[in-house]
């Protein structure tokens, strides 16, 4: 009889999930329970709790064993699945956002690795940019040769140029 209970939860939470699932892909995210902060309420959420049911539910039944070992590998499952399917919801989340565009202007102070030389005292940099590495032409205000892969900081931007030193 109690193996037919771990049937039943396995069953009623992977079908949740399904529905869930399908829900998400044609309709987008119709509720809020998928917040990426780390408290408590992510996790132990409706879906948390869908998930963790899917784990322990699947694996009490395919065990087919109720000896307290058992019981707690199960528990320790569902947990794992709470964890995995909120991991991979926060990784989701984050590849929605979106990037605000930084001002040129906002470069100046930051590190930046000299890619190649142009001509006499213009380069050609990388710089972090909108979350990513960029190539971007700069000046130089000193007299110092750079060779490629030189650390240089980004000092000032005027009339569209920036520069360094």
């Amino acid at each position: 009889m109690d193996i037919q209970i771990f049937f039943i939860i396995a069953i009623v939470t992977t079908g949740i999930f399904a529905i869930q699932f399908i829900l998400s892909i044609f309709f987008g995210d119709m509720d809020a329970d998928t917040n990426v902060d780390t408290d408590v309420s992510s996790v132990v959420s409706f879906k948390g709790l869908t998930h963790f049911g899917i784990g322990f539910g699947w694996y009490m039944y395919l065990t087919k064993n109720t000896e307290i070992s058992n019981y707690l590998i199960g528990i320790f499952i569902g947990i794992c699945f709470i964890f995995a399917v909120w991991y991979l919801y926060k990784k989701a989340y984050q590849l929605q956002q979106v990037n605000h565009t930084e001002k040129t202007e906002s470069l100046v102070g930051r590190e930046c690795t000299i890619y190649f030389k142009q001509n006499e005292g213009r380069y050609r940099v990388y710089v972090s940019r909108n979350g990513a590495m960029r190539e971007i032409d700069v000046l130089s205000e000193s007299e110092k040769a750079y060779q490629t892969g030189d650390k240089a900081i980004i000092t000032s931007y005027k009339d569209g140029t920036l520069y360094i030193q």
